[in-house]
């Protein structure tokens, strides 16, 4: 779903008179339809009222609350068990002080103790330094762009400059041309009439939906980094590397086909993060992550270096990481003026606005 729809879809569901029970990874999405949250951890389900944004306060609070509880419980019984193994075999008085505290020791674990607070596994993926190259890094002159002589044109007469502190989104509806203009960056596609400059040390990492498809699905993700970078000659060195994208264990050297689609992607993030690019043009990265891995992708890519040029219909992505948005729509790309929020306020105003049109009894 593009971003309209996504709007579009939401819209719909927040008022939605039935039962919906939602899986989904888009915090956004969650925080505008769902009255409630089941959250599966540990093999049991927790039941919280509100929407994400709410279960995310709720839960934190909690997990502070059962810390605490779990601190004072555990210095009880470090002291009672102390006190009994100084004092149990001393005087009358002190032993049968020692038994009263074993007594309660043993009746606080018999009522059960407070588990440990775990949270969630976090990540933190990361982006190494790549360098400075001077501006401007890509230059797009004068570019039209169609796939052939019978189709019409994409694009016209495109003009921009894209530099290493860029960090854009580009939004608009399917088939508006957001992936072409990103196959032209990278010269997968060729314009049809104008010219786009690179820097010659400019280094790029494409992400795609279909990339992970390319890997190799019989090497392990540790034989398929060793082999697409040798200058890391130690595999315990690689290890950590993958390590840090969430891949630990088994899943570093279980044949690539035997991962789930969200754990391919993460063999693609450590893969394109190597390149050491100074260039990231993402097409719809969070298609396969969940939400943990998607905040870890904001903040390696908020720490990044380099450029950006990111394809996302995922609305708080784009809002932690994007600070231009531009809209590619009838052949042109157009700067908006304002936030990716402000943008979804406009695709909201649309969509009512169709509504009463179409709500309207033709005469």
């Amino acid at each position: 779903l593009d971003l309209d729809a996504c709007v579009w879809l939401e819209e719909e569901l927040k008022t939605y008179k039935r039962i919906l029970v939602i899986i989904s990874h888009s915090q956004d999405f969650l925080n505008g339809v769902c009255t409630n949250i089941v959250h599966m951890t540990q093999k049991r389900l927790k039941y919280y009222t509100g929407n994400y944004e709410q279960f995310v306060k709720t839960r934190l609070e909690l997990l502070e609350n059962q810390m605490k509880q779990y601190n004072w419980e555990q210095d009880q019984i470090a002291h009672m068990k102390n006190y009994i193994a100084r004092f149990g075999h001393g005087s009358a008085k002190l032993a049968r002080q020692a038994q009263s505290k074993e007594k309660t020791l043993a009746k606080m674990v018999a009522q059960g103790l407070t588990e440990k607070a775990v949270d969630e596994k976090q990540l933190n993926f990361s982006f190494p330094s790549c360098g400075t190259i001077p501006p401007p890094v890509i230059m797009v002159q004068n570019v039209s762009f169609r796939y052939n002589d019978k189709t019409p044109y994409i694009y016209k007469n495109l003009e921009f400059g894209i530099d290493l502190d860029t960090r854009l989104a580009l939004v608009g509806p399917n088939g508006a041309g957001k992936s072409t203009l990103l196959k032209l960056l990278y010269g997968d596609l060729v314009p049809t009439a104008g010219m786009i400059r690179k820097n010659s040390h400019l280094r790029i990492a494409r992400y795609h939906q279909h990339l992970h498809e390319l890997l190799d699905m019989d090497a392990s993700p540790l034989d398929y980094m060793l082999k697409s970078f040798p200058e890391v000659v130690e595999r315990e060195e690689m290890r950590k590397i993958i390590g840090r994208y969430g891949l630990t264990g088994r899943q570093q050297v279980c044949p690539i086909r035997q991962l789930s689609d969200g754990q391919r992607c993460r063999v693609v993030f450590a893969y394109l993060a190597w390149k050491k690019p100074h260039l990231l043009l993402l097409d719809e990265p969070t298609n396969h992550l969940d939400m943990e891995t998607i905040d870890a992708l904001a903040e390696a890519i908020n720490d990044f270096e380099g450029g950006l040029v990111l394809v996302s219909h995922d609305f708080r992505l784009i809002n932690q990481v994007a600070e231009e948005i531009w809209v590619c729509e009838k052949g042109t790309v157009t700067k908006w003026n304002g936030n990716i929020l402000d943008y979804k306020e406009h695709l909201k105003k649309n969509i009512e606005k169709e509504a009463r049109i179409n709500s309207v009894p033709a005469k």
